[in-house]
């Protein structure tokens, strides 16, 4: 049998795992195109109008993601993937507080990792995402009440939705690893930089084998709250007050040391930055440790439908919903 023959063949032999995916990737596609659709026709009437409610454009940037994004797309597309049938069944397991805490601490350590290789990537390359930058400065400089109900509400709860409940009950059954690694490159993906890339891929993994154990997916949600509530609430409003001091450097704070013990609010927010940010290197060095300490009980399950990693692969990637999606994630990476 010839190279022809044999691909027309496993073409075939795997026809109804493509199509399951090319919906997958079509719903993702779905979401995509539907929230950017949405905030480009807001904001063109916008224009046409001239009527504005918002005194900065940060706020005005919340608000479409918030409405466009969750409030619009987010339905239609969970509607979509409720055509989509599951595939496979997740286990019920019931975790105590410690076994919480060290995948806290674990996730800490995983997220600080990805976010430290992240950035030295994109220095080594120059691969600064004016996306990651333009995101940076609405979570710095944007209404922390809409800030809030963006990353701390929001986006956990869509994404907990989109790249675990929906996606894991519907790849599952082809092995939790494979569900789990999926889970974690498409929500990097989806994020859109490289700045972002490693610290989502990381915590998707994460976050993934959480559901695929507990079968909860609350459990994912108030997980990723935290993490957003920390990253994106809690340091860009200790950092507001010195703002200005960080951005001149170590060496201009020292010089205005005495200026900054005469003002209380900029002391406060100093010292609870220091402490936050010692804080979150100890736990990431203790869940460094921990993961190794507990790696021997990281176990996987394998699916009901087993394929070689070729197979997958041909499965997975080769299908127009899919290559699209990824593709389109992409351009943002690198347009």
């Amino acid at each position: 049998m010839n190279d022809f023959q044999q691909d027309a063949r496993l073409t075939k032999e795997l026809r109804p795992d493509r199509h399951h995916f090319s919906r997958i990737g079509t719903g993702f596609l779905i979401y995509n195109l539907l929230g950017i659709g949405f905030q480009m026709a807001v904001l063109m009437v916008l224009r046409l109008t001239g009527v504005y409610y918002f005194s900065q454009v940060w706020d005005l940037s919340w608000v479409l993601n918030i409405v466009c994004m969750y409030l619009l797309a987010f339905p239609i597309t969970a509607c979509y993937f409720r055509t989509i049938p599951k595939f496979g069944s997740l286990r019920n397991e019931k975790w105590e507080f410690s076994a919480w805490v060290v995948a806290f601490l674990i996730g800490t350590a995983m997220m600080y990792l990805g976010n430290l290789m992240g950035n030295v990537i994109t220095q080594i390359f120059d691969a600064q995402s004016s996306n990651y930058q333009g995101l940076m400065e609405m979570i710095e400089e944007g209404n922390m009440v809409l800030t809030f109900l963006a990353v701390v509400i929001g986006a956990p709860v869509v994404e907990e939705l989109l790249f675990r409940k929906f996606l894991v009950d519907r790849t599952i059954g082809y092995g939790e690893k494979f569900s789990v690694l999926l889970s974690g490159i498409l929500f990097g993906l989806m994020h859109g930089n490289l700045n972002q890339f490693f610290y989502a891929f990381a915590l998707g993994c994460l976050f993934a084998y959480i559901y695929c154990k507990t079968g909860k997916i609350r459990n994912t949600i108030i997980f990723h709250m935290l993490v957003n509530l920390g990253g994106g609430v809690i340091v860009p409003l200790l950092m507001r007050p010195i703002s200005d001091l960080l951005a001149a450097g170590q060496l201009d704070m020292a010089s205005h040391l005495a200026e900054i013990m005469e003002n209380p609010l900029q002391m406060v927010c100093l010292i609870l930055l220091s402490g936050y940010s010692i804080g979150q290197m100890l736990a990431a060095l203790v869940g460094f440790i921990l993961f190794f300490v507990f790696k021997k009980y990281i176990c996987f399950y394998p699916g009901i439908r087993r394929l070689s990693g070729q197979q997958l692969f041909f499965s997975v990637v080769a299908n127009p919903g899919m290559a699209v999606f990824i593709v389109l994630c992409l351009l943002t990476f690198f347009g």
